[in-house]
């Protein structure tokens, strides 16, 4: 698919299809994609999948990850809506770095793979995660490399000594498929470039505490870290994975570029060889009018759900 094409429907007021690729339990900004993807106006989103991540310092293996993913993707629609509207789906338990490059064949590939050929408009595949399920489609059915635009938050910026970024760490293997494959693909580096998305966790409150509960499951995510961090003055989170969805929903704030694509290198590094295919990269984003967008978006989502608190704020830290 031309990438001109991908570069002026993403400019129009098209609402576009859109699959959410995300490891949720990892961080919190996860959970506020889910939400800006709900409330968006040029965003259709179809499904969400569970990606796998892992933390081996704390005992987090890919399995336990992609099982927590999928528990905190029904905990954040369920905020959304009591009625079941948006379907999610288990991704890989395991990356391609440990199947030799082999694709796993999960319901989120297959979720992938399903949308993509039955669709007869482009799908944008949202990742916020381990590229993982999203490699594992792209090799069980190679066509839909011409149905689908991948956006994905990997890597860093181009002039970096080295490519390190937790994404792209988790599974260099499916990254390395994802570049290679010659589908549409907007790379959206970490440092400087997502790494703009900032926000206090005094704004944060103002915005969302109370407002719905989705809103309040929003907001307790940065609370219960604030306090996990001992409440220190000037707190707050960077939510770099909203940066996916405004690209889609505001695309007059996210400046993309067409570039050569580069090569993932064995020792984690960027190569430049000659004649590689062209792939679309976000150099830059409006980091207030995004926020602006934001904060407008959530509180005006309509939530019939309920919240389901993990943790209750201790009442002598109350307030």
């Amino acid at each position: 698919m031309d990438l001109n094409y991908i570069l002026e429907d993403i400019k129009s007021d098209r609402v576009k299809k859109v699959i959410l690729d995300t490891d949720t339990d990892n961080e919190v900004d996860d959970q506020f994609a889910i939400a800006y993807a709900i409330g968006a106006d040029r965003v259709d989103l179809l499904s969400v999948n569970a990606a796998p991540f892992s933390h081996p310092e704390r005992g987090i293996d890919h399995k336990t990850g992609a099982d927590a993913s999928y528990a905190e993707i029904g905990r954040v629609l369920a905020a959304y809506s009591s009625e079941p509207k948006i379907p999610y789906f288990r991704g890989s338990e395991v990356p391609l770095d440990q199947t030799d490059g082999a694709p796993v064949d999960s319901p989120a590939a297959r979720n992938i793979i399903d949308t993509a050929m039955a669709s007869d408009e482009i799908i944008y595949v949202l990742g916020i995660g381990a590229g993982t399920n999203i490699a594992s489609a792209l090799l069980l059915e190679p066509a839909i490399k011409d149905k689908i635009c991948v956006i994905w938050l990997c890597a860093n910026e181009l002039h970096c000594d080295n490519v390190y970024e937790y994404n792209l760490d988790q599974d260099y293997a499916a990254g390395s498929v994802i570049l290679e494959s010659g589908v549409p693909f907007i790379m959206c580096p970490a440092w400087n470039v997502t790494g703009v998305l900032w926000e206090s966790m005094r704004t944060i409150k103002e915005k969302l505490a109370g407002k719905s509960p989705l809103c309040e499951l929003l907001w307790q995510l940065i609370n219960q870290v604030w306090y996990w961090v001992g409440r220190p003055e000037g707190y707050g989170r960077t939510l770099w994975d909203i940066a996916s969805v405004a690209i889609l929903e505001v695309p007059e704030y996210a400046h993309i570029k067409k570039i050569k694509a580069p090569v993932f290198t064995p020792d984690h590094k960027f190569a430049f060889p000659e004649g590689r295919h062209d792939i679309l990269y976000l150099e830059k984003l409006d980091r207030d009018e995004i926020f602006a967008d934001v904060w407008k978006t959530l509180p005006a989502i309509d939530c019939t759900g309920e919240y389901r608190a993990r943790w209750t704020e201790p009442e002598e830290n109350n307030g």
